[in-house]
């Protein structure tokens, strides 16, 4: 019998609950049977491995993150002003909502898993394609045509700036004018 979709999802945003909360460490079969409230074996009947159980997480990050994108093109209909751009940029950064932040921290805990297992790169290079292409809708809305090596540069030094700031103090040095930041990157990468 093929598995049930609506229980594989349950079993997969726990997994991403998980490592939002405990780390790559903390998401195992049994981890996971209990955060998501499930009889133990359960997260083993669909996912035999941890590698598997990974993947799949993985894969399900992948979705959630288009289903963002797809969101940002609804939302954003019409043109945005340029200051309009850096102020949504920052807001993402320096105060995204509840589901945003813990996606975030679940998208760095997978990708720095990945730098120690290869098998999990052709998930986190999807899960880049569509930060990239998120990135390409909100600079279009704002009038740029950006080339994908601006996009990529962009999207590095923001993921930098979002990690930064989930991780270092915001009472730290280099926090106190977000929007600034976010300006002059901007500038740096689009306009030369």
């Amino acid at each position: 019998m093929p598995p049930n979709p609506e229980r594989r999802t349950q079993i997969l945003d726990a997994a991403t609950d998980l490592l939002t909360d405990t780390g790559i460490g903390g998401v195992t079969h049994r981890q996971v049977d209990d955060r998501a409230g499930l009889p133990a074996g359960t997260t083993s009947n669909y996912f035999r491995t941890r590698l598997a159980l990974l993947e799949a997480t993985a894969a399900r990050t992948v979705d959630l993150h288009w289903q963002h994108v797809e969101a940002l093109q609804r939302i954003i209909g019409q043109p945005i002003t340029r200051d309009g751009l850096t102020a949504l940029l920052a807001q993402m950064i320096a105060n995204p909502d509840e589901q945003f932040r813990r996606r975030t921290l679940a998208r760095f805990e997978l990708f720095m898993e990945g730098t120690r297992r290869a098998e999990l790169q052709p998930f986190l290079n999807a899960l880049q394609a569509a930060a990239m292409k998120s990135a390409s809708v909100i600079l279009e809305a704002a009038g740029f045509t950006p080339s994908p090596k601006q996009v990529g540069e962009l999207s590095r030094l923001l993921n930098g700036l979002a990690f930064s700031n989930l991780t270092i103090s915001r009472e730290a040095p280099g926090a106190e004018d977000l929007v600034g930041t976010v300006d002059r990157l901007l500038r740096a990468v689009l306009e030369t």
